[in-house]
């Protein structure tokens, strides 16, 4: 098997492009579909002219109204759009460890190769993901034997010490061999691994895949799947130069907020209006009027957007 060592990511603008037929894969329920379609609508924007693509979406309960509304989507850019159902309760076992954003949706690309008999390779995106340029030569990726292609997670360091593991590789942006998936017969053991690991799934399919396939996932640039949120000054650097943007955060305003020229495309501008002027609100109030705790021993009060600091009590 090939692998690259940590730290040896190459640039994928060195690798051959092999062809511009480009999968897409993304898991979605009701709640995250206009995100969903949000970063569709940024694939579409990004896409070169001959780039073909086809999504395909898991839908955990998407209804009938928001798949409309992401159909339309192909009036940007000729695509195809795949709506695959999923039996939420094959997930039901699946320990969420009180997670306060994420869904069960999130452990659909476990069974990836299951859903989509029919397709060797997928590029599976998260529905908080911005891309910026075409995603032909991040698809066109050799996988050798490898599962996955990945990008290290932002926090990768405090995960490696959590679970022991030498990589830990952020799962929003990955470069899938459904194929060989198929060939170890994986989604007939994963479930027994959830089972006998669950108490250990903080980041729950994350981290499935990172165990179960520990020094057998390809590195990738990192700025294939930049991480991160605007609270962050040097992540506000990073994603200039970045072909693919993550918003990790809980609350995926800062998602909304970076791409508003296009929620104009979609069909649901009207709810990302309302988030949006949402943090224009929270914004001017910040600046009217905050305290908050600087640091162990002062406290930053800030008053019509000018900071004052006074000592905490003890």
């Amino acid at each position: 098997m090939s692998l690259l060592k940590h730290g040896e990511s190459p640039e994928i603008s060195d690798l051959p492009i092999t062809g511009n037929k480009i999968n897409i894969c993304y898991a979605s329920d009701s709640n995250y579909a206009k995100y969903l379609a949000l970063s569709i609508a940024t694939v579409l924007n990004s896409k070169n002219s001959d780039d073909d693509i086809r999504f395909y979406i898991l839908d955990g309960g998407i209804s009938a109204e928001a798949k409309q509304k992401i159909l339309n989507l192909r009036k940007i850019a000729g695509c195809e759009i795949k709506f695959v159902t999923v039996d939420s309760e094959k997930f039901s076992n699946c320990p969420m460890n009180n997670s306060k954003h994420l869904t069960i949706a999130s452990y659909y690309r476990l069974l990836m190769s299951d859903f989509l008999p029919d397709v060797d390779k997928v590029l599976y995106l998260d529905c908080d993901i911005e891309v910026k340029s075409s995603l032909q030569k991040l698809y066109n990726v050799e996988l050798d034997d490898c599962c996955f292609a990945a990008v290290p997670d932002v926090i990768g360091d405090i995960q490696t010490e959590r679970l022991n593991l030498k990589n830990y590789f952020n799962a929003g942006v990955l470069v899938m061999n459904l194929s060989q998936l198929r060939e170890i017969n994986f989604s007939s053991k994963v479930f027994e691994f959830i089972e006998a690991n669950s108490d250990k799934l903080k980041f729950h399919d994350q981290d499935v895949i990172n165990m179960y396939f520990a020094g057998q996932i390809k590195e990738l640039d990192v700025k294939w799947n930049c991480q991160g949120n605007l609270i962050n000054k040097n992540f506000k650097k990073l994603i200039k130069d970045a072909y693919i943007v993550h918003y990790v955060s809980t609350e995926k305003r800062d998602f909304v907020y970076m791409t508003f020229p296009l929620i104009f495309k979609t069909d649901f501008k009207y709810e990302f209006l309302r988030l949006y002027i949402g943090r224009i609100w929270k914004f001017i109030i910040q600046w009217l009027f905050r305290v908050r705790n600087y640091d162990e021993t002062k406290k930053q009060i800030t008053i019509l957007g000018m900071d004052f600091y006074v000592k905490r009590k003890r």
